[in-house]
Order: structure tokens, then C-alpha cells, then sequence
């Protein structure tokens, strides 16, 4: 069985934060009392665990870069958690040559949006 696309939804709501790499700081974030406040989560050096995964939580689909799979050598240094309350069917990820980009679209009453999560470490012009 499909879920119909969410029609309802008028509003998306964004949290975007640099985590370097706390453990901690990502935790307080998911399971904060806030948490369930947000539809996205956009990180930037999450915390990565030595399997090369982030911490996440059953709440959450977390969009990896897609090149994640194909790198693994990479770490993540960008990563969208996004809301199991948002169907699955009103959102897809777009490939982006590069493991520091997420790229989702999501279609909503109000249409398409691109939401593009760049981590950009500051010294490089890539």
C-alpha cells in the first residue's frame, strides 16, 4: 500500500547546524525537546561513527551524500535527516557529484522545492 502524497503540508520546517562532529551536540539536537518541532534537519559535520554511518533516530530518515555508498573512504561531512512524518512519496533524493552535497526534492501543495545541504570547510574554492 502507497500513502497518497501529503497535500496539507504548507509548511516546512528547517533546522539547519553545524555539529563538528559532537556526538553530543547531535544527540541533544534528535532527542531534545524541540526535536519533533522540525520536518529537516540539515547537518554539517555530523557526527560519524567508525562504520561510517551518523547517529540518527527512528524519527528521522537520514539522506546521506550520493556518493556515500560508492566512497566509503569519505566521510560525510553533510547529511538530511528528514521527518517519518513527511510521506516518503513527496520527497526523493537528487544526485550530486560530491561527498560534501545532499540534494532532495520535495513536492508539496504549493509545488516543488529543491533543498540543497553544502558543507563548505572555508579554505576550499571546489
Amino acid at each position: 500500500m502507497t500513502e497518497a502524497p501529503n497535500a496539507t503540508l504548507k509548511h516546512l520546517r528547517i533546522w539547519q547546524q553545524n555539529l563538528n562532529c559532537s556526538g553530543i551536540a547531535q544527540h541533544s539536537l534528535l532527542h531534545g525537546p524541540h526535536s519533533a518541532n522540525w520536518d529537516i534537519f540539515a547537518l554539517q559535520e555530523p557526527h560519524v561513527r567508525p562504520n561510517g554511518n551518523t547517529i540518527s533516530s527512528p524519527k528521522f530518515y537520514t539522506v546521506y551524500p550520493s556518493t556515500h555508498l560508492s566512497n566509503p573512504n569519505l566521510t560525510p561531512r553533510a547529511a538530511l535527516l528528514v521527518s517519518t512524518t513527511l510521506s516518503t512519496n513527496i520527497w526523493h533524493q537528487i544526485p550530486f557529484p560530491s561527498p560534501d552535497v545532499v540534494v532532495i526534492q520535495l513536492t508539496t501543495a504549493t509545488g516543488k522545492t529543491t533543498l540543497i545541504n553544502v558543507y563548505n570547510d572555508g579554505d576550499s574554492h571546489d
